[in-house]
């Protein structure tokens, strides 16, 4: 909470206001605007992720704004965001989708963090015919229920630890076991259940598979299973606050394994601040890295994008703020490519995306899901790096035990 609290004063000093905060800077041309919608975890225990999305979002509405905007029909039309604190709470942001649709008459939406807040906002989007484009949401339940309004940047969560597992069956000698353990919501019950289907189909077996309670800060009692059983590796489909608890209390019981790895922290920064040296060696799951290369619209390349992210808020990317590129990105190609702010030909036109992005290529499937798979990330010298597929360092496994670091 201290995090989002202090993020909050941030934005009051820089002439945002509370509760409805309505970006900024809409230059002199325009006469046209065109207004998102977004519902975001500006406090509450999501915030710490929910500020990397709502950075990225102001970071490409500001530079589509300073090269003229987006054209339509001939006219440019300046990108206006509306922003509201959902206080990472699904009643709450979904509550707040309709004030943004009845109210505040935006003409388009941009989606939450979370998998369980994106449910309930993608239905509201539905029932008044607006499309979303989201990403922060890679439940496949989002995707499932034949939505034709939500469309995601994030690959199905239920993929998000096959590139760990089948980089994990490589190593020599090849493990022969792991433990799963996810938080109870939606999108760690999907990865997790996806993690056990891929693990057994691998030749892996599953010596613990537990759901921990999200709002738990205790991981003593999983992390005790977890030694007494000695699997090779242990997976935790979570959030950042969890991940930093278990690897705080793995070290203070000395709880050793060849592999930690989880789909949510070791990508983000506050997550490596957080952690210090304690976060060697951690192994996490991306859309994507900043080390990789894509052609893209809004910013001309992903080294683009990250030195101008860096420079405005000093701190390294994550696949979280690249997907919010991506999002902006998506919306700017329906919108010029449909010539009209029409709902329903716009969300035909996102339909039909295919485009290049620093995310990487944009493409959805028929549910509205990004065509796309996960990369492996692990902690290394205090950095970051994608380790596989091809990635920039070679993975170190299996990590050191605490006390020989």
């Amino acid at each position: 909470m201290k995090t989002g609290i202090k993020w909050l004063k941030g934005l009051v000093v820089s002439g945002i206001v509370l509760g409805l905060v309505v970006s900024f800077n809409i230059p002199a041309y325009a006469k046209n605007v065109i207004k998102l919608g977004c519902a975001m975890s500006f406090t509450g225990k999501k915030s710490r992720t929910g500020k990397l999305y709502v950075d990225s979002l102001k970071l490409a509405t500001a530079a589509i704004n300073k090269a003229g905007g987006i054209k339509v029909a001939g006219k440019a039309y300046a990108i206006k965001i509306v922003f509201y604190d959902d206080k990472s709470d699904a009643a709450e942001s979904a509550k707040l989708i309709e004030k943004l649709i009845v109210e505040d008459k935006v003409n388009f939406l941009l989606g939450p963090y979370s998998s369980g807040v994106t449910i309930p906002d993608s239905l509201v989007a539905q029932r008044y015919k607006i499309p979303m484009v989201e990403g922060g949401g890679a439940s496949g339940k989002i995707f499932s229920r034949k939505n034709p309004y939500i469309f995601g940047t994030l690959p199905s969560a239920g993929q998000y630890f096959g590139t760990t597992l089948s980089m994990l069956t490589g190593f020599k000698p090849k493990p022969k076991s792991i433990a799963i353990i996810f938080g109870d919501d939606k999108f760690d019950l999907s990865v997790a259940k996806g993690a056990k289907k891929n693990a057994e189909k691998l030749g892996l077996k599953v010596v613990l598979y537990e759901k921990i309670s999200e709002s738990s800060a205790d991981f003593n009692t999983i992390l005790t299973k977890v030694k007494s059983l000695a699997p090779d590796a242990l997976l935790m489909a979570g959030h950042t606050e969890g991940g930093i608890n278990l690897v705080q209390q793995a070290k203070e019981l000395n709880v050793n394994l060849k592999m930690i790895s989880l789909t949510v922290g070791p990508s983000e920064a506050d997550f490596r601040k957080s952690l210090g040296k304690n976060a060697e060696y951690i192994f996490g799951v991306a859309s994507w890295s900043p080390q990789m290369n894509f052609k893209g619209i809004i910013f001309k390349s992903t080294k683009d994008f990250v030195a101008k992210f860096k420079a405005k808020y000093n701190y390294d990317p994550d696949y979280h703020n690249a997907s919010a590129v991506a999002e902006i990105a998506v919306l700017k190609n329906a919108i010029e490519k449909a010539g009209t702010l029409n709902p329903e030909k716009v969300r035909n036109a996102i339909a039909k995306t295919n485009i290049e992005t620093i995310y990487g290529p944009v493409r959805f499937n028929p549910n509205g899901q990004i065509k796309g798979s996960s990369v492996v990330l692990q902690i290394q010298g205090g950095q970051v790096y994608q380790v596989y597929p091809k990635g920039t360092k070679k993975p170190i496994y299996p990590m050191p035990a605490w006390k020989t670091r």
